[in-house]
């Protein structure tokens, strides 16, 4: 199991999930992805492993799995798009997910990055609002459970304990714009590349020892290059420097970093 911990900042308690190792796994585009619906009781396990519903008991989570259904996209599907109205929260199991949306002349901005145990449309539901971004997958095989979101609201009215939990969830809406922020007015593309994979290895990182990690999960220049708003050709310069300079390989198993101390060095004091 891969244990990943999210931090409160409302609340400041701390909750951590157990990830299956398939958190991470990568399905080729040309195979079929999973259409089955799990049974009750893995539902409910699966639902467990997520903050907002960590510490409810089975039993209360079985009446809520009645309003869930699970799902997985290929890349660039659409989990559902800017102005719908919010039926439904998405809990990611495995694979990355987006929320973008585009401008006037059609360029599309990456607003916030999502993966295994994260969550999306909560704070939607919460202000009774439409999504106000598009969600997509970004990889093949990203899959994850949805909830009806009428179901969610009747539960936080019925079970006082979720209180806390959806505080802490409605909260990623913002940190997620934040880090957006940070990011986008680090600098140049070598500072706002390290404050992204710095991100990412800190919250999906695995195989951490000293300097070295791995980042599970890869981003294509493409998408790299619309996430830190710079051109795909200056991505790739950047990076081809960074794996000459033996701090990153890529792979099909990720990201590997065996210089993060000299990635962290390019961070905005």
């Amino acid at each position: 199991m891969i244990q990943r911990k999210n931090l409160a900042t409302n609340s400041g308690a701390e909750f951590s999930v157990d990830l299956p190792r398939r958190a991470f796994r990568r399905i080729r585009r040309h195979a079929p992805l999973p259409s089955c619906q799990p049974g009750k009781e893995e539902l409910v396990k699966r639902m467990q492993r997520f903050p907002l519903f960590a510490k409810l008991p089975a039993r209360v989570l079985s009446e809520l799995a009645a309003a869930t259904s699970v799902q997985a996209f290929r890349a660039g599907e659409y989990i559902w798009r800017q102005g719908e109205p919010n039926r439904k929260a998405f809990f990611i199991e495995q694979g990355l997910a987006k929320t973008a949306r585009r401008n006037r002349v059609g360029v599309s901005r990456t607003y916030g990055l999502y993966g295994p145990g994260d969550s999306m449309g909560i704070f939607a539901i919460w202000a009774g609002m439409e999504y106000p971004t598009d969600a997509v997958s970004m990889n093949d095989g990203m899959a994850g459970i949805f909830v009806d979101s009428d179901a969610i609201l009747k539960f936080s009215e019925k079970y006082p304990r979720l209180a806390g939990p959806l505080r802490v969830e409605i909260g990623r809406f913002t940190e997620a714009f934040i880090q957006k922020i940070e990011i986008v007015s680090a600098g140049a593309v070598p500072q706002r590349l390290a404050v992204l994979m710095t991100m990412l290895i800190d919250r999906y990182g695995v195989d951490k020892k000293g300097n070295k990690a791995r980042l599970p999960i890869t981003l294509t220049l493409e998408q790299l290059s619309e996430i830190i708003g710079v051109r795909l050709e200056t991505v790739a310069r950047t990076m081809s420097s960074w794996k000459r300079a033996g701090w990153l390989a890529i792979d099909s198993d990720g990201c590997h970093f065996a210089r993060l101390d000299k990635v962290r060095e390019l961070l905005p004091d």
